[in-house]
């Protein structure tokens, strides 16, 4: 029997959850949310597969050289990136609100070892209409202008949220995919550059992310677009290549020269990974082994994240 049917298993016998509105092994997810509204999930089989980028594959960096990766446990991942309709049900303030916090914030954390606010580090201004730092507002966007910790924080309050409602089994809480979670996710079985032929057909990325834009436009090339309206990978994922950066778990850092179980990235670092590439991106960046990292306290018109639900510490 897998591990996660057992842990389902020992929930219900104890009445931890309420086991016909509880995540099942094997099933898609819809996560209810205050008020209204879900988070739709796809369920990832646990397994095998071949992390980073072979030595031919065009665009590739130095940092994702291959290893084997297994991942011992199955989990979910939202089908979309977050969207701004998501964070509000469960934070309270919408984007322009979230925003006006971040700007407002006076804490001073760290960047690149010169602790600076986070409008100053992203030059976001105090005076003047918020709205212009905005590109789209609409309730369908991937909720942006989202740090790291913004994306724990979020995470950390669904899981509470879950377990008191008692449709969160024993030992699964929200979190950020790691880095090994999200690639085995976006890649959806496929060993190539990208999980379609056609990059256009899957991503909002430097190349199209101007075509029929009309929003306010973030730099050269148009802005995010309302999430999951390109075509899903084949595990029902939207959105993994391309439209917002998405933040994982993990400490960037080398990636070991072995084969691992359930690798978690370095123990502590500077910055943190996020993956997928995004409307200001080239295709490279759209790219499955591609990596990026950025300092957990950024907040970016450029970055978002994808909530998944998973089993461990």
């Amino acid at each position: 029997m897998r591990p996660q049917s057992l842990v389902l298993l020992a929930a219900a016998a104890c009445c931890a959850f309420a086991a016909d509105t509880a995540p099942v092994s094997g099933k898609a997810w819809s996560v209810p949310l205050p008020d209204s509204g879900s988070i739709q999930m796809s369920w990832i089989e646990p397994g095998s597969f071949t992390m980073g980028s072979p030595a031919a594959e065009a665009g590739r960096h130095e940092d994702e050289a291959q290893f084997q990766v297994t991942l011992t446990h199955g989990y979910w991942m939202g089908a979309t990136e977050l969207t701004v309709a998501q964070w509000r049900r469960v934070m309270g303030d919408d984007l322009r609100g979230h925003l006006t916090k971040v700007i407002k914030d006076d804490t001073l954390y760290d960047f690149d070892g010169k602790k600076q606010t986070i409008r100053d580090f992203m030059r976001l201004s105090l005076d003047g209409d918020i709205g212009r730092f905005l590109a789209n507002e609409d309730e369908g966007m991937p909720m942006y202008y989202a740090s790291w910790n913004d994306a724990m924080e979020f995470a950390a309050k669904l899981t509470e949220l879950e377990r008191k409602a008692g449709r969160l089994p024993a030992g699964y809480k929200y979190t950020l995919p790691t880095e090994a979670q999200w690639e085995r996710a976006c890649r959806a079985g496929n060993a190539d550059a990208t999980y379609a032929p056609v990059l256009t057909d899957i991503a909002w990325y430097s190349v199209n992310a101007g075509e029929g834009y009309t929003g306010k436009p973030m730099g050269r090339n148009g802005g995010p677009r309302l999430a999951g309206l390109k075509k899903p990978n084949a595990w029902g994922l939207f959105d993994m290549a391309g439209n917002l950066w998405e933040w994982c778990l993990d400490w960037y850092g080398p990636y070991p020269t072995w084969s691992v179980s359930d690798p978690t990235g370095p123990a502590t670092g500077v910055k943190r990974v996020d993956r997928g590439g995004s409307f200001g991106s080239g295709a490279s960046a759209e790219r499955s082994a591609n990596r990026a990292s950025n300092p957990p306290a950024e907040a970016s018109a450029y970055r978002g994240f994808r909530i998944a639900l998973t089993y461990g510490k």
